[in-house]
Protein backbone atom coordinates (compact mmCIF):
# COMPACT_ATOMS: atom_id res chain seq x y z
CA UNK A 1 0.00 0.00 0.00
CA UNK A 2 1.53 3.34 -1.04
CA UNK A 3 2.12 6.06 1.52
CA UNK A 4 -0.13 9.09 0.95
CA UNK A 5 1.67 12.25 -0.12
CA UNK A 6 0.96 14.88 2.57
CA UNK A 7 1.56 17.71 0.04
CA UNK A 8 -1.06 16.47 -2.41
CA UNK A 9 -4.38 18.36 -2.32
CA UNK A 10 -7.43 16.06 -2.06
CA UNK A 11 -10.59 17.36 -3.67
CA UNK A 12 -14.00 15.87 -3.05
CA UNK A 13 -16.48 15.04 -5.77
CA UNK A 14 -18.22 18.19 -6.98
CA UNK A 15 -15.65 20.51 -5.40
CA UNK A 16 -14.33 23.18 -7.81
CA UNK A 17 -10.66 22.89 -8.66
CA UNK A 18 -8.53 25.41 -6.80
CA UNK A 19 -7.08 28.16 -8.92
CA UNK A 20 -4.60 30.86 -8.07
CA UNK A 21 -6.05 34.14 -9.23
CA UNK A 22 -3.39 36.59 -10.33
CA UNK A 23 -4.20 40.14 -9.31
CA UNK A 24 -2.75 42.96 -11.41
CA UNK A 25 -1.63 45.22 -8.58
CA UNK A 26 0.33 47.55 -10.86
CA UNK A 27 -2.69 48.45 -12.98
CA UNK A 28 -4.72 49.19 -9.88
CA UNK A 29 -2.42 52.07 -8.93
CA UNK A 30 -3.63 55.66 -9.48
CA UNK A 31 -2.86 57.36 -12.78
CA UNK A 32 -0.34 59.81 -11.35
CA UNK A 33 1.79 56.94 -9.97
CA UNK A 34 1.70 55.01 -13.26
CA UNK A 35 2.61 58.19 -15.13
CA UNK A 36 5.59 58.59 -12.79
CA UNK A 37 6.65 54.98 -13.50
CA UNK A 38 6.45 55.49 -17.27
CA UNK A 39 8.55 58.63 -17.05
CA UNK A 40 11.58 56.49 -16.08
CA UNK A 41 11.60 54.54 -19.37
CA UNK A 42 14.67 55.76 -21.29
CA UNK A 43 13.79 54.21 -24.65
CA UNK A 44 10.81 56.02 -26.20
CA UNK A 45 9.45 52.83 -27.77
CA UNK A 46 8.94 51.17 -24.40
CA UNK A 47 6.52 53.75 -23.09
CA UNK A 48 4.22 53.37 -26.12
CA UNK A 49 4.47 49.57 -26.06
CA UNK A 50 2.85 49.45 -22.62
CA UNK A 51 -0.44 50.25 -24.37
CA UNK A 52 -0.83 46.54 -25.26
CA UNK A 53 -0.77 45.40 -21.62
CA UNK A 54 -4.46 46.02 -21.02
CA UNK A 55 -7.26 48.47 -21.70
CA UNK A 56 -6.19 50.33 -18.57
CA UNK A 57 -2.79 51.07 -20.14
CA UNK A 58 -3.99 51.94 -23.64
CA UNK A 59 -3.80 55.71 -23.28
CA UNK A 60 -1.59 56.14 -20.23
CA UNK A 61 1.58 56.78 -22.24
CA UNK A 62 -0.08 59.69 -24.04
CA UNK A 63 -0.75 61.54 -20.79
CA UNK A 64 2.53 61.19 -18.88
CA UNK A 65 3.58 64.54 -17.34
CA UNK A 66 7.22 63.92 -18.27
CA UNK A 67 8.14 63.15 -21.89
CA UNK A 68 11.51 61.57 -22.69
CA UNK A 69 12.39 61.86 -26.37
CA UNK A 70 15.67 60.01 -26.88
CA UNK A 71 17.55 58.79 -29.94
CA UNK A 72 19.22 56.03 -27.90
CA UNK A 73 17.41 53.15 -29.62
CA UNK A 74 16.05 54.72 -32.81
CA UNK A 75 17.17 55.59 -36.32
CA UNK A 76 16.84 59.20 -37.55
CA UNK A 77 13.63 58.51 -39.48
CA UNK A 78 11.99 56.43 -36.75
CA UNK A 79 12.94 59.02 -34.12
CA UNK A 80 11.26 61.78 -36.14
CA UNK A 81 8.14 59.65 -36.62
CA UNK A 82 8.02 58.80 -32.93
CA UNK A 83 8.34 62.43 -31.83
CA UNK A 84 5.59 63.51 -34.22
CA UNK A 85 3.34 60.70 -33.00
CA UNK A 86 3.88 61.50 -29.32
CA UNK A 87 3.26 65.21 -29.77
CA UNK A 88 0.27 64.85 -32.09
CA UNK A 89 -1.49 62.29 -29.87
CA UNK A 90 -1.20 64.36 -26.73
CA UNK A 91 -4.79 65.03 -25.58
CA UNK A 92 -5.97 68.64 -25.82
CA UNK A 93 -5.68 70.51 -22.55
CA UNK A 94 -3.19 68.00 -21.13
CA UNK A 95 -0.14 70.00 -20.08
CA UNK A 96 3.32 68.47 -19.77
CA UNK A 97 5.52 69.18 -16.76
CA UNK A 98 8.89 68.16 -18.22
CA UNK A 99 10.38 67.36 -21.63
CA UNK A 100 13.73 65.57 -21.85
CA UNK A 101 15.21 65.76 -25.36
CA UNK A 102 18.30 63.55 -25.66
CA UNK A 103 19.96 63.57 -29.07
CA UNK A 104 23.21 61.59 -29.23
CA UNK A 105 23.76 59.55 -32.35
CA UNK A 106 23.23 61.60 -35.51
CA UNK A 107 22.87 65.17 -36.74
CA UNK A 108 19.91 67.03 -35.37
CA UNK A 109 16.81 67.95 -37.33
CA UNK A 110 16.33 71.63 -36.45
CA UNK A 111 12.72 71.60 -37.68
CA UNK A 112 11.95 68.70 -35.37
CA UNK A 113 13.59 70.45 -32.43
CA UNK A 114 11.64 73.60 -33.26
CA UNK A 115 8.46 71.48 -33.16
CA UNK A 116 9.40 70.23 -29.67
CA UNK A 117 10.11 73.76 -28.41
CA UNK A 118 6.79 75.07 -29.74
CA UNK A 119 5.01 72.11 -28.16
CA UNK A 120 6.71 72.88 -24.83
CA UNK A 121 5.63 76.52 -25.04
CA UNK A 122 2.00 75.72 -25.86
CA UNK A 123 1.58 72.90 -23.31
CA UNK A 124 2.77 74.62 -20.15
CA UNK A 125 6.15 72.87 -19.97
CA UNK A 126 8.02 74.00 -16.85
CA UNK A 127 11.22 71.94 -17.23
CA UNK A 128 13.10 71.50 -20.52
CA UNK A 129 16.21 69.29 -20.54
CA UNK A 130 18.14 69.21 -23.83
CA UNK A 131 21.28 67.27 -24.77
CA UNK A 132 22.51 67.63 -28.35
CA UNK A 133 25.51 66.27 -30.31
CA UNK A 134 28.80 68.06 -29.74
CA UNK A 135 29.19 71.30 -31.73
CA UNK A 136 25.47 71.43 -32.53
CA UNK A 137 24.51 75.09 -32.91
CA UNK A 138 21.32 76.25 -31.23
CA UNK A 139 20.29 79.58 -32.72
CA UNK A 140 18.61 82.04 -30.33
CA UNK A 141 15.51 82.07 -32.55
CA UNK A 142 14.79 78.50 -31.45
CA UNK A 143 14.08 79.68 -27.90
CA UNK A 144 11.88 82.68 -28.80
CA UNK A 145 8.60 80.69 -28.43
CA UNK A 146 9.54 80.09 -24.78
CA UNK A 147 9.90 83.79 -23.96
CA UNK A 148 6.42 84.20 -22.46
CA UNK A 149 5.89 80.56 -21.54
CA UNK A 150 5.69 78.86 -18.12
CA UNK A 151 9.22 77.48 -18.44
CA UNK A 152 10.99 77.52 -15.07
CA UNK A 153 13.97 75.19 -15.60
CA UNK A 154 16.22 74.98 -18.69
CA UNK A 155 19.12 72.53 -18.89
CA UNK A 156 21.34 72.52 -21.98
CA UNK A 157 24.23 70.11 -22.58
CA UNK A 158 26.90 70.21 -25.32
CA UNK A 159 25.18 73.06 -27.15
CA UNK A 160 26.91 75.82 -29.07
CA UNK A 161 24.97 78.97 -28.26
CA UNK A 162 25.12 81.89 -30.64
CA UNK A 163 25.10 85.61 -29.99
CA UNK A 164 21.67 86.74 -28.86
CA UNK A 165 20.88 83.70 -26.71
CA UNK A 166 20.03 85.93 -23.76
CA UNK A 167 17.89 88.22 -25.88
CA UNK A 168 15.13 85.60 -26.10
CA UNK A 169 14.16 86.82 -22.62
CA UNK A 170 12.87 83.77 -20.75
CA UNK A 171 10.81 85.82 -18.34
CA UNK A 172 9.71 83.05 -15.93
CA UNK A 173 12.97 81.06 -15.90
CA UNK A 174 14.32 80.43 -12.38
CA UNK A 175 16.96 77.72 -13.00
CA UNK A 176 19.48 77.67 -15.87
CA UNK A 177 21.96 74.78 -16.11
CA UNK A 178 24.59 74.88 -18.90
CA UNK A 179 26.91 71.87 -19.19
CA UNK A 180 29.76 71.64 -21.76
CA UNK A 181 28.35 74.57 -23.71
CA UNK A 182 30.19 76.98 -25.98
CA UNK A 183 29.08 80.52 -25.21
CA UNK A 184 29.14 83.34 -27.76
CA UNK A 185 31.45 86.31 -27.53
CA UNK A 186 30.70 89.69 -29.05
CA UNK A 187 33.92 91.34 -30.18
CA UNK A 188 34.91 94.25 -28.00
CA UNK A 189 32.31 93.63 -25.30
CA UNK A 190 32.21 91.53 -22.15
CA UNK A 191 29.54 88.87 -22.32
CA UNK A 192 26.50 89.18 -20.06
CA UNK A 193 24.17 86.49 -21.48
CA UNK A 194 21.70 86.31 -18.59
CA UNK A 195 20.70 89.95 -18.24
CA UNK A 196 17.29 89.29 -19.84
CA UNK A 197 16.36 86.48 -17.44
CA UNK A 198 14.84 88.66 -14.69
CA UNK A 199 13.57 85.81 -12.47
CA UNK A 200 16.74 83.70 -12.56
CA UNK A 201 17.51 82.32 -9.07
CA UNK A 202 19.85 79.37 -9.69
CA UNK A 203 22.64 79.40 -12.29
CA UNK A 204 24.94 76.44 -13.00
CA UNK A 205 27.88 76.71 -15.43
CA UNK A 206 29.78 73.44 -15.79
CA UNK A 207 32.73 73.01 -18.19
CA UNK A 208 31.62 75.98 -20.29
CA UNK A 209 33.91 78.16 -22.39
CA UNK A 210 33.80 81.20 -24.64
CA UNK A 211 34.40 81.34 -28.37
CA UNK A 212 37.16 83.83 -27.61
CA UNK A 213 38.79 83.27 -24.23
CA UNK A 214 40.04 86.86 -24.19
CA UNK A 215 36.48 88.07 -23.78
CA UNK A 216 35.29 88.80 -20.27
CA UNK A 217 32.24 87.25 -18.67
CA UNK A 218 29.65 89.13 -16.64
CA UNK A 219 26.91 87.71 -14.46
CA UNK A 220 24.29 90.21 -13.38
CA UNK A 221 21.58 88.51 -11.36
CA UNK A 222 19.24 90.82 -9.43
CA UNK A 223 17.37 87.78 -8.02
CA UNK A 224 20.15 85.20 -8.15
CA UNK A 225 20.32 83.10 -4.96
CA UNK A 226 22.58 80.18 -5.89
CA UNK A 227 25.56 80.23 -8.29
CA UNK A 228 27.69 77.21 -9.20
CA UNK A 229 30.68 77.63 -11.54
CA UNK A 230 32.75 74.57 -12.44
CA UNK A 231 35.69 75.28 -14.75
CA UNK A 232 34.56 78.31 -16.71
CA UNK A 233 37.20 79.00 -19.36
CA UNK A 234 37.40 82.76 -19.84
CA UNK A 235 39.89 85.53 -19.15
CA UNK A 236 38.01 87.48 -16.49
CA UNK A 237 34.84 87.17 -14.49
CA UNK A 238 32.64 89.85 -12.95
CA UNK A 239 29.65 89.05 -10.74
CA UNK A 240 27.01 91.37 -9.34
CA UNK A 241 24.32 89.48 -7.44
CA UNK A 242 22.78 91.45 -4.56
CA UNK A 243 20.65 88.53 -3.30
CA UNK A 244 23.14 85.67 -3.79
CA UNK A 245 23.54 83.53 -0.65
CA UNK A 246 25.43 80.46 -1.97
CA UNK A 247 28.49 80.43 -4.26
CA UNK A 248 30.27 77.22 -5.31
CA UNK A 249 33.41 77.66 -7.44
CA UNK A 250 35.63 74.86 -8.77
CA UNK A 251 38.69 75.56 -10.91
CA UNK A 252 40.83 72.75 -12.33
CA UNK A 253 41.95 74.32 -15.59
CA UNK A 254 42.39 77.99 -16.39
CA UNK A 255 41.54 80.48 -13.70
CA UNK A 256 39.63 83.50 -14.94
CA UNK A 257 40.76 86.79 -13.46
CA UNK A 258 38.07 87.38 -10.86
CA UNK A 259 37.36 91.00 -10.17
CA UNK A 260 34.54 93.21 -8.99
CA UNK A 261 32.65 90.50 -7.13
CA UNK A 262 29.73 92.26 -5.46
CA UNK A 263 27.89 89.76 -3.28
CA UNK A 264 26.46 91.69 -0.31
CA UNK A 265 24.08 88.91 0.83
CA UNK A 266 26.56 86.03 0.54
CA UNK A 267 26.27 83.47 3.35
CA UNK A 268 28.05 80.29 2.18
CA UNK A 269 30.97 79.99 -0.26
CA UNK A 270 32.76 76.79 -1.32
CA UNK A 271 36.02 77.30 -3.27
CA UNK A 272 38.09 74.50 -4.83
CA UNK A 273 41.36 74.98 -6.73
CA UNK A 274 43.24 72.10 -8.30
CA UNK A 275 46.99 71.84 -7.70
CA UNK A 276 47.76 72.01 -11.43
CA UNK A 277 46.27 75.52 -11.52
CA UNK A 278 49.21 76.60 -9.38
CA UNK A 279 51.69 76.65 -12.24
CA UNK A 280 54.90 78.41 -11.18
CA UNK A 281 55.04 80.20 -14.52
CA UNK A 282 51.80 82.03 -13.74
CA UNK A 283 52.12 82.17 -9.97
CA UNK A 284 52.02 85.96 -9.70
CA UNK A 285 48.81 86.10 -11.73
CA UNK A 286 47.31 83.25 -9.72
CA UNK A 287 48.11 84.95 -6.44
CA UNK A 288 46.38 88.15 -7.49
CA UNK A 289 43.43 86.17 -8.82
CA UNK A 290 42.73 84.32 -5.60
CA UNK A 291 43.35 87.27 -3.32
CA UNK A 292 40.77 89.14 -5.39
CA UNK A 293 38.41 86.18 -5.09
CA UNK A 294 38.74 86.01 -1.30
CA UNK A 295 38.13 89.74 -1.00
CA UNK A 296 34.96 89.32 -3.05
CA UNK A 297 33.71 86.73 -0.53
CA UNK A 298 34.02 89.14 2.39
CA UNK A 299 30.38 88.81 3.48
CA UNK A 300 30.39 85.00 3.83
CA UNK A 301 29.64 83.52 7.24
CA UNK A 302 30.68 80.00 6.16
CA UNK A 303 33.71 79.57 3.90
CA UNK A 304 34.98 76.21 2.63
CA UNK A 305 38.31 75.91 0.81
CA UNK A 306 40.03 72.83 -0.57
CA UNK A 307 43.60 71.58 -0.31
CA UNK A 308 44.75 73.45 -3.44
CA UNK A 309 43.86 76.92 -2.19
CA UNK A 310 45.06 76.10 1.32
CA UNK A 311 48.40 75.03 -0.15
CA UNK A 312 48.71 78.28 -2.13
CA UNK A 313 48.07 80.42 0.95
CA UNK A 314 50.40 78.47 3.25
CA UNK A 315 53.30 78.39 0.80
CA UNK A 316 52.88 82.09 -0.02
CA UNK A 317 51.84 83.47 3.35
CA UNK A 318 53.63 86.74 2.59
CA UNK A 319 50.70 87.45 0.26
CA UNK A 320 48.51 88.01 3.30
CA UNK A 321 51.06 89.70 5.54
CA UNK A 322 49.97 93.21 4.61
CA UNK A 323 46.36 92.34 3.77
CA UNK A 324 43.69 93.26 6.28
CA UNK A 325 41.02 90.68 7.04
CA UNK A 326 38.06 91.28 4.69
CA UNK A 327 35.70 88.87 6.47
CA UNK A 328 33.39 90.77 8.80
CA UNK A 329 30.78 88.01 9.23
CA UNK A 330 32.85 84.84 9.09
CA UNK A 331 31.83 82.21 11.66
CA UNK A 332 33.39 79.07 10.19
CA UNK A 333 36.33 78.32 7.90
CA UNK A 334 36.33 74.70 6.72
CA UNK A 335 39.53 73.35 5.17
CA UNK A 336 39.22 70.11 3.17
CA UNK A 337 42.45 68.55 4.47
CA UNK A 338 43.22 66.50 7.55
CA UNK A 339 45.18 68.53 10.09
CA UNK A 340 47.10 65.38 11.12
CA UNK A 341 48.23 64.65 7.55
CA UNK A 342 48.67 68.28 6.51
CA UNK A 343 52.30 68.90 5.40
CA UNK A 344 51.98 72.66 5.93
CA UNK A 345 52.25 74.60 9.15
CA UNK A 346 49.41 77.06 9.47
CA UNK A 347 51.08 80.50 9.44
CA UNK A 348 49.87 83.26 11.73
CA UNK A 349 49.22 85.57 8.77
CA UNK A 350 46.78 83.04 7.29
CA UNK A 351 44.92 82.66 10.59
CA UNK A 352 44.75 86.41 11.08
CA UNK A 353 43.57 87.02 7.53
CA UNK A 354 40.53 84.77 7.94
CA UNK A 355 39.66 85.18 11.60
CA UNK A 356 40.73 88.71 12.49
CA UNK A 357 37.88 90.82 11.20
CA UNK A 358 34.64 89.55 12.70
CA UNK A 359 32.30 92.36 13.70
CA UNK A 360 29.55 90.09 15.01
CA UNK A 361 31.10 89.57 18.43
CA UNK A 362 31.27 85.82 17.78
CA UNK A 363 34.56 83.92 17.68
CA UNK A 364 35.15 82.34 14.27
CA UNK A 365 36.89 78.97 14.09
CA UNK A 366 38.83 76.80 11.62
CA UNK A 367 37.65 73.24 10.99
CA UNK A 368 39.83 70.63 9.25
CA UNK A 369 38.47 67.50 7.64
Amino acid sequence: MSTPNPNKKIRGDGEAEERQIEFDRLSSLPDHILHHVLSFLDCPKLSAQTSVLSRRWRSLWKRVPSLTLSTSCLTPSSFARYVEEVLSRRPEGRDVEEIVYLHFDFSMDKNLFDRVVNFAASHGCRHLNVCVPYDEVLEPELFVPLANSDLRILRLRRATLKSGFGSCGLKMLTILDLDECLLPCDTGADLDPFVNFPCLENLILCNCFLEDRECGFKIFGPRLVKLLIYELDCSKLEIFAPTLTFFDYIDHLNSPRLYNLRLPSLDHADISVHDKCLDERNMEEMRACYISLLQGLQNASILEINHGLFKLLCKNCELLEHQSCPFTRLKSLKVAVSRINCPYRLPYHVISYFLGGSSTGEQAYIEFG
